[in-house]
């Protein structure tokens, strides 16, 4: 594993509109995202960057980056070039090192918009179930891995924003539904693995928001558009692993990424 809450790391966040495109998707449908506003820079690269959800894990289907880059070049009547630089199991450290790598470095110096998904393999799931990091002790075995994952973010986001030499460029970076499994595959795993995983994503999600803030980068929230207000179930928008976004999930996060574009 291209996003807030009520816990003790979130921030107040920009949101996209939740319940129309939450709505949308269970129904299948996938009608147009509002144009963008006429001050708009046009986008001709697109770099996706982070984790196996970019990368297309476990759905055969476009991903959100392409998804994003085809529904620009079809508003904006030009082509969008795309570079999808996602892998499978990469850490927020893992793509820290990624950016002084010459594909990386030379495919963000071209773009104008470079979408981040990155964060939830810096926690292993196997101690979600102690007592220590569960919200009830304050996520407490897990605070080292938050503190981590900001310093590593922070550094992520100023090598990207150091890279990139195109006009009016920008980052968009996502949040998470949840790091962990979602929907009725984490339902099978009990209440308290339900719980504290929510938890978790609400402070990785929080974390995440803080560093885009600080450096100058768009958090687009996927919480809400999966999930609502937490009491919605997901399963329809992940993939059989329920680890991953199948079609309608990727759908769902490029309309809420193409949702913030067109507002900023």
């Amino acid at each position: 594993m291209v996003v807030v809450l009520a816990v003790a790391w979130s921030v107040a966040l920009e949101t996209v509109p939740i319940a129309r495109v939450a709505r949308d998707a269970r129904a299948g449908d996938t009608g147009a995202v509002a144009a963008p506003h006429a001050g708009s820079a046009a986008v001709t690269s697109v770099v996706g960057l982070g984790d196996s959800v970019p990368a297309g894990s476990a759905c055969d289907c476009d991903t959100f980056v392409s998804l994003v880059r085809k529904t620009l070049a079809a508003r904006q009547g030009t082509g969008v070039a795309a570079d999808n630089l996602a892998t499978g199991g990469l850490t927020s450290q893992g793509l820290l090192d990624q950016m002084d790598s010459g594909s990386a470095t030379g495919a963000i110096g071209k773009a104008d918009l470079v979408i981040i998904t990155i964060g939830a393999n810096d926690f292993d799931s196997a101690s979600l179930e102690d007592d220590d990091c569960g919200p009830r002790a304050g996520l407490a075995c897990y605070k080292d891995g938050l503190a981590r994952l900001r310093a590593n973010v922070d550094g992520i986001l100023g090598k990207v924003r150091a890279l990139q030499t195109r006009p009016r460029s920008r980052i968009v970076v996502t949040g998470y539904w949840n790091v962990f499994l979602d929907g009725d595959s984490a339902r099978a795993k009990g209440t308290t693995y339900v719980s504290n995983s929510d938890a978790l994503t609400r402070a990785v999600n929080g974390t995440l928001a803080g560093a885009a803030a600080a450096k100058g980068a768009r958090y687009v929230d996927v919480y809400g558009p999966f999930k609502g207000d937490g009491s919605h179930d997901d399963t329809p928008l992940l993939a059989a692993d329920g680890d991953h976004p199948n079609a309608a999930g990727h759908r769902v996060i490029a309309d809420s990424i193409l949702s913030a574009l067109a507002a900023s």
